[in-house]
């Protein structure tokens, strides 16, 4: 269920720029032009270890402080995008948060993005440990799109129309205690883990981390990497279950 508001951001008024795989060497080319709506198009290379190819925007300041989800209109040729946001305080090497949307071969695609399922990502690949998007909605200040689906070849998409869904709800009373009690079980478990009580150190942060599975203190993309993390954990040996169960409490650490 979402909350009771709707914003549509302006695209064509936005300041737009395509940022492709030239930057670290390759080949492939892209142009946006606006209209009555915004067309990303170009061709896709994977010569020269490339691969990919963008176009982004800054957003007005403050434009999702109290946002839930975006809502997405476009018509697209039938291939996988993703959609990415940027946070000022979060530098991502060759990264940003991204979800991928499949668009339709032909005709318009309409998606709901929740902010929490944007995942922090650095070449392409999941970072463990830095804030969920959505732990500080203030500080998301670039919206964009990025093609890198590893099929070399033609492409154009049409933003039509971007929607911000809204209100967010302000983090509840005892934050600070949940930080509280994740940074004690840091320090219990890391000696644990260094004297060689791998198990010990695991116990300790899954009991950490079990009450939040569902706490309204986090916010929602907290909550399902904390979540992820102790399912996750479940079928792993000691060892990487403690390192990820120690990632996702650094995660609600970094939000903080």
């Amino acid at each position: 269920m979402w909350f009771g508001w709707l914003l549509a951001l302006p695209l064509t008024d936005l300041d737009w720029f395509v940022v492709n795989d030239t930057v670290m060497g390759g080949v492939s080319s892209s142009t946006v032009e606006l209209g009555e709506s915004v067309l990303f198009a170009g061709d896709l290379s994977l010569e020269q270890n490339g691969g990919f190819a963008s176009v982004r925007t800054p957003l007005p300041r403050g434009a999702l402080v109290s946002a839930t989800a975006l809502q997405l209109q476009l018509r697209g040729d039938g291939r996988t995008y993703d959609v990415t946001l940027r946070r000022s305080d979060v530098p991502l090497r060759a990264g940003s948060y991204r979800v991928q949307v499949k668009t339709e071969p032909t005709g318009v695609t309409t998606v709901v993005l929740p902010l929490s399922d944007f995942q922090p990502t650095s070449f392409g690949r999941r970072v463990a440990g830095a804030p969920a998007l959505d732990s500080d909605l203030a500080r998301i200040d670039t919206f964009g799109v990025l093609l890198a689906d590893k099929n070399p070849g033609a492409f154009e998409l049409e933003l039509l129309e971007l929607t911000v869904i809204g209100g967010a709800v302000p983090r509840a009373e005892g934050h600070g205690d949940v930080l509280d009690g994740l940074t004690d079980a840091v320090q219990l478990g890391v000696p644990l883990f260094n004297a060689g009580n791998i198990d010990g150190c695991r116990r300790v942060y899954t009991k950490a981390l079990e009450p939040l599975r569902d706490d309204p203190v986090l916010t929602p993309g907290e909550r399902a990497i904390v979540g992820d993390a102790l399912d996750g954990a479940a079928t792993l040996d000691a060892t990487q279950a403690a390192w990820t169960l120690r990632y996702a409490i650094d995660t609600v650490l970094a939000g903080a």
